[in-house]
């Protein structure tokens, strides 16, 4: 740690010994110094000791050559520099304030008082710290100026995407409920007129309304000066009220916003891991799901780094019934009124503990009231604000409710079957479904990337497999709806991590073949039939006729053709596939997840030989014919013959980048069948149903010389089974080792192991050594975690987490020298983190190619770890080298690390292809 700030301070300008600058720039006190040292005689001398560049002033550098400076800057370098002086402020400030994350934090406990059990004594969501970050932008527009990118989000980690999610609705009422939070926000977004980049992670529901329909006004982005959003990440959020071109009149608007939204200008957009409803939540199961609540009931959920924490939360059911309570007590004090005339009414609902909604709101009022008098003991908020506080508690709670339906759709009859004062209060008049494709609509003319990944249709089983019911009819019409639009500027069209229940499409939408799932589709009022008079069973064909220039596609496996070919369409698929052969340079497709992990190859019964033959087909027809590809990732359960034989038909390609990611360990089982090499090491639960790789063909083949294709003979035919085939890293090799650059291997059933690897180990990775310009390798092993019969997980986590935290290793005591031994000796010579680099680098640095190692900086390779009783992935990243005489050696590392961690937060949010 102390080298890291040694080093940074390294980055800083040392102004102390600089020569005299003027005034103006605000370094008084430096010209006072240098004029004592020209009284004492001493300043020639200072200078002539000095290297002759010291004598060039900072602020007369050139002004590209400074900004070039200021960007390789860290954030604590700048916030260093811009405390150096006034002329170093303004330098700094503009980068310091470039991007702006809006975050809130777990609080303190502030109910010490009393005690109530299975609830948290402290506050989930205390919003101060994005407050005062409102409050600077609001009240500062020359500071606000300067931000482009925005960022809000959560601190609590996303919900685990397997289990969690598919549960959450992201509607939670009382996070960022104060209307002073919501009106300092909208003030503080039209003071940042030069944001192009909106990003919403796990974003509080009131909040997400805000930004979204502050950025995206429509006044806003006529105004002079203003920047128009041109990439919007949405994930792990609710966006149906946000993203609502017309707010419908006949709802409330509680806290005054903007009313008519655009979205021209926008060029990226993408969904990830959300609700994507095409009806009202009364017709889905959701009535259980879980929101972020504010000192409600608790419940563990998974904490990101392997465990589980205590979380504040309710359900939709609860939050939507106290809108429903609050009416039906209107109603009886109405009666109440008309027998004994009076102010019954009126005074029972300004009595707060007797409002429903105000009982439902009560902690978080509590919360916001607590946080905003501390905040206005040292900062004056403007008088608006401040007469919003004055509001009651029920006031504010009848502003910050969000109504009794989620993605409900608006009909007249909807809208009568809701009495008055509830429509008053709901806030979704559109579903998600609906919001979204009339956001892509009114963008289509400048939109050059569609990214949709993970998203949650509808998650009703029967009703989805059964191909019936109006949610599975709305699911497939919203389908039918995108493809009816068009996008001139389009390059990037991604439908990923269709993998799991919920998130796979219907079954006959098929992008190169006819869709059966629309021939009961009609256009509905005012939608064109597809283009040329086509069937609507082509529609996602004639939509990528119209779309010749993608670059990038992602798309499930099994939905490109039928598993019968169809003669008609033949010529169009043809000319479609050959656009692609030209302009594709990145494919993504995947495949829904097999329960136990990957089979070698499909050889079913009956009962799947239609998923298999659709997947055969995009296999022997679309990927031989691709020329120019540089990205492949393939994901999912499909068998690992299939994934290599892509690999295989891509012989033609310069490939730069190979993902192949499942559950079982893409490069082969190196544990044996069912786990038999492993007894003792891996659990039995984690060993079923593993088939075994053939040894004696792996050991001939592993390390046997590669056979690359003659490009001017090579005819692709597949070839399935693995009878008498060589390791797959051998055929990756063979046909790609002389353009890869980055390869990643994800999978941890079957995964190397780190300590005591079996001997099948070497042949599976030897092949490694042919890759000449690998750059990176991201692969999955397996750390063995027990000692003396018993998992230690949770402890190797927690000495991870340890060693990178300045609290904690200061708070170390020193014991008496004494030998380690038992469980300390183990933890401290296997899993610290420098000898888990040096066994990384030991175990693969043998199998890497030796010209990459002797490269300037070596090889980056990620080792990912499955650590802990609820789903942790650990990364540790190696730089392995060539050390002075001639061995391996690991040149630098760092982790591991959680894929929360900061570092490794903010590289995967800044590094996302096509964004």
């Amino acid at each position: 740690m102390t080298r890291q700030i040694l080093e940074r301070r390294r980055t800083i300008p040392d102004l102390r010994n600089s020569p005299p600058l003027p005034k103006q720039h605000g370094f008084e006190k430096m010209d006072f110094t240098n004029a004592a040292l020209k009284r004492n005689g001493s300043h020639n001398q200072v200078l002539d000791s000095k290297d002759s560049s010291a004598t060039l002033k900072l602020h007369e550098l050139p002004e590209e050559l400074l900004q070039d400076i200021l960007e390789h800057l860290d954030r604590p370098a700048l916030k260093h520099l811009s405390l150096t002086s006034k002329w170093c402020y303004n330098k700094a400030i503009p980068y310091l304030w470039r991007e702006v994350d809006l975050v809130d934090r777990k609080g303190s406990n502030q109910f010490s008082d009393r005690y109530i059990p299975e609830e948290p004594r402290h506050d989930d969501h205390d919003d101060t710290p994005l407050i005062k970050k409102l409050f600077i932008l609001a009240t500062k527009p020359k500071l606000a100026e300067h931000v482009q990118v925005l960022t809000h989000r959560c601190h609590m980690p996303p919900p685990a995407i397997f289990h969690e999610l598919p549960k959450m609705s992201f509607s939670g009422m009382t996070l960022s409920s104060d209307p002073r939070t919501i009106a300092l926000c909208k003030m503080a977004v039209a003071n940042m007129t030069k944001v192009h980049t909106l990003r919403i992670i796990l974003g509080h529901a009131n909040l997400v309304d805000a930004l979204l329909r502050s950025f995206f006004d429509e006044d806003r982005v006529k105004k002079e000066g203003v920047v128009s959003v041109r990439r919007l990440w949405l994930e792990n959020c609710r966006f149906s009220a946000g993203l609502n071109l017309q707010m419908d009149p006949r709802v409330g608007n509680p806290f005054q916003l903007p009313t008519r939204l655009t979205f021209e200008g926008l060029k990226s957009v993408r969904l990830r891991r959300l609700p994507f409803r095409p009806v009202s939540s009364a017709e889905l199961s959701v009535a259980k799901h879980l929101v972020y609540a504010r000192h409600s009931s608790t419940r563990p959920l998974q904490d990101g780094v392997g465990g589980r924490f205590e979380a504040s939360t309710s359900t939709v059911a609860a939050e939507l019934r106290a809108g429903q309570e609050y009416h039906r007590r209107m109603e009886e004090l109405a009666v109440l009124e008309e027998e004994v005339p009076g102010s019954i009414l009126e005074d029972e609902l300004q009595v707060d503990d007797k409002c429903p909604l105000a009982k439902m709101f009560e902690s978080a009022h509590k919360y916001d009231e607590q946080e905003y008098e501390a905040l206005e003991a040292s900062i004056e908020l403007p008088e608006q604000i401040r007469n919003l506080g004055k509001l009651t508690r029920r006031e504010r709670a009848v502003m910050a409710y969000r109504g009794v339906a989620l993605d409900v759709s608006l009909d007249a009859e909807m809208a009568m079957s809701i009495p008055q004062p509830l429509l008053n209060m709901q806030r979704e008049t559109v579903t998600s479904v609906d919001a979204a494709m009339l956001m892509l609509k009114n963008a289509s003319d400048t939109l050059t990337s569609i990214n949709l990944d993970w998203i949650m249709g509808p998650d009703h089983r029967t009703a989805y497999m059964g191909g019936f019911g109006r949610a599975y009819q709305q699911w497939v019409g919203m389908f039918r709806k995108f493809f009816e639009l068009r996008f001139p500027n389009l390059r990037s069209l991604q439908l990923r991590n269709c993998v799991v229940s919920g998130t796979t499409i219907p079954w006959d939408i098929l992008l190169l073949d006819s869709s059966p799932e629309f021939s009961e589709q009609r256009p509905t009022n005012g939608q064109a039939a597809v283009q040329n008079g086509s069937s609507p069973t082509f529609a996602p064909l004639a939509f990528m006729e119209a779309h010749p220039e993608i670059r990038c596609l992602a798309w499930p496996m099994s939905n490109f053709f039928s598993d019968k070919p169809s003669t008609s369409i033949r010529r169009r698929v043809d000319v479609v596939m050959d656009n692609l052969a030209r302009n594709l340079v990145d494919l993504r497709v995947d495949t829904k997840y097999s329960e136990h992990g990957e089979p070698y190859t499909d050889d079913d019964d009956l009962e799947y030989s239609i998923y298999r033959e659709r997947r055969r087909r995009f296999i022997s027809e679309f990927v031989p014919k691709l020329r120019r590809l540089e990205s492949i990732k393939i994901e999912g359960g499909m068998p690992r013959d299939e994934r290599r034989e892509i690999l295989r038909a891509l012989h033609a390609c310069p490939l730069q980048k190979i993902v192949t990611i499942g559950i079982c360990s893409p490069l082969g089982n190196t544990w044996g069948r069912d786990g038999a090499d492993v007894i003792g090491v891996v659990d039995q639960h984690d060993r079923v149903n593993m088939e075994a790789e053939d040894k004696s063909t792996v050991n001939a083949l592993g390390g046997s010389r590669l056979h690359p294709p003659d490009p001017d003979t090579f005819t692709f035919e597949p070839i399935y089974r693995w009878d008498g085939q060589p390791p797959m890293l051998h055929t990756i090799a063979s046909y790609h080792a002389r353009t890869v650059r980055e390869l990643k291997f994800c999978g941890w059933k079957g995964a190397p192991l780190l300590l005591h690897p079996p001997p099948i180990t070497t042949p599976l990775l030897s092949s490694l050594r042919h890759f000449h310009k690998l750059e990176n390798i991201h692969i999955s092993i397996w750390l063995p975690t027990h000692f003396e019969g018993a998992p230690r997980d949770s402890e190797i986590i927690s000495y991870w987490t340890d060693t990178r935290s300045p609290e904690s290793t200061a708070l170390t005591l020193v014991a008496a020298e004494e030998p380690e031994a038992g469980w300390e000796k183990e933890l401290r010579t296997k899993y610290a983190p420098n000898a888990l680099a040096w066994r990384v680098t030991n175990m693969l640095g043998k199998f890497l190619s030796e010209e990459v190692k002797m490269r300037k900086g070596g090889v980056k390779v990620r080792a990912s770890f499955s650590v802990g009783d609820w789903g942790g992935i650990f990364d540790l990243d190696v730089r392995v080298g060539k050390g002075s005489l001639g061995s391996d050696i690991c040149l630098g590392f760092e982790g591991p690390r959680e894929e929360l961690e900061e570092k490794r937060r903010r590289e995967k949010l800044d590094n996302r292809r096509w964004f």
